[in-house]
């Protein structure tokens, strides 16, 4: 299967994504395939944000399968279209991290080169999302009748919500939510799990159901998610993981972390063979090899039309976070629900009647 642009997970269907996780766990296995399927192309890398340890796997992948990268960082004065078009010309694929909302789609508008999304503003991270899934599936040998628990700022946080969109398609999975400030699940997770029918409870103390749980997927905690300092104090004892909590846990517990940590993980957690995230970052560089050999191996020249797409409706979205409220030369596009709402395709946000 080859694609033109990896922008979100769900770019890839069910079947499609148990061919990839089957892929990379085949590359995982023979470290040295696809080893020369880069060798004289280089992939752009523009990272508008902060996120080195992404970036160092994308750029460890590359030279892995024998290619170059040219690293653009945050290109200041030009527009994303003509930092994209610009970037397109003398490279073979881009890689994209941006801190708005949607900017990887913006960015697939305009180039005629492979467009991979590295993370835009917290919507996305599809390359970490397949890296989580195949972590699942290579550690439990399967991906469903489990139960998975997710521990931290889980609402805001992309990587957590990309898991929970692939693992919420298998059967027999059970969620549980350890909401470490008290608050309650947002509603965009809510509807993932009951368009499946998937149970899932809420809790405020891992303690309560880590004895329970096959995979626990914990997130960085915040100080800033909580009402006051003293109340994240009061609660710290709920939620912090650490070798004398694990003594409960089950001998085969996957535990999972997208790095950088804080206090919700202790170090003492590492020595411990159920720790994986450290495993997790070899499996994000496996992953990004098996999306650029999806992309761009063995492909001569150009191979990919602009995805340019016309307006869908007359009028703006422009939010905040979305790549529409400063690139306002993007075309509208929403997609209509059948109560009539209309839904940013950049940031998936609704539109406002008002707005």
């Amino acid at each position: 299967m080859a694609i033109s642009k990896f922008i979100d997970i769900t770019d890839f269907s069910r079947e499609e994504l148990r061919e990839t996780l089957n892929q990379i766990s085949y590359i995982r296995a023979n470290r040295s395939v696809y080893a020369n399927d880069l060798v004289g192309k280089t992939v752009a890398t523009a990272f508008y944000g902060c996120d080195s340890l992404s970036q160092r796997a994308f750029c460890s992948a590359v030279a892995h399968m024998g290619g170059s990268v040219v690293s653009y960082g945050e290109i200041k004065g030009l527009s994303l279209k003509d930092a994209v078009i610009s970037m397109s010309a003398v490279n073979d694929a881009i890689v994209i991290d941006h801190p708005l909302k949607g900017a990887a789609r913006a960015a697939a508008l305009y180039a005629d080169v492979p467009v991979i999304n590295a993370g835009d503003g917290g919507r996305a991270y599809p390359v970490r999302t397949l890296a989580d899934v195949s972590q699942v599936w290579v550690d439990k040998k399967h991906v469903s009748n489990m139960k998975i628990g997710f521990l931290g700022d889980f609402s805001s946080n992309a990587c957590a919500r990309g898991l929970l969109q692939c693992l919420n398609l298998y059967k027999g999975n059970e969620f549980y939510f350890i909401s470490v400030n008290g608050k309650p699940l947002c509603d965009d997770y809510i509807a993932l799990m009951d368009k499946r029918e998937k149970p899932f409870v809420v809790f405020d103390n891992l303690f309560d159901i880590l004895p329970e749980l096959d995979v626990l997927y914990v997130t960085k905690v915040d100080k800033s998610s909580f009402d006051s300092e003293i109340m994240y104090e009061a609660r710290k004892h709920n939620f912090t993981l650490d070798e004398r909590m694990l003594m409960t846990a089950k001998e085969d517990l996957l535990i999972m972390h997208p790095l950088p940590r804080g206090e919700e993980l202790d170090e003492s957690v590492d020595a411990d063979p159920r720790a994986g995230y450290f495993r997790g970052q070899e499996m994000f560089s496996v992953a990004c090899k098996a999306v650029f050999s999806k992309t761009i191996s063995q492909k001569v020249g150009k191979n990919v039309t602009p995805g340019w797409e016309e307006p869908t409706h007359d009028c703006f979205c422009g939010k905040a976070d979305c790549i529409t409220s400063t690139e306002k030369y993007l075309p509208a596009l929403f997609k209509e629900t059948s109560d009539g709402r209309l839904i940013c395709k950049y940031c998936n946000g609704e539109l406002k009647r008002d707005e």
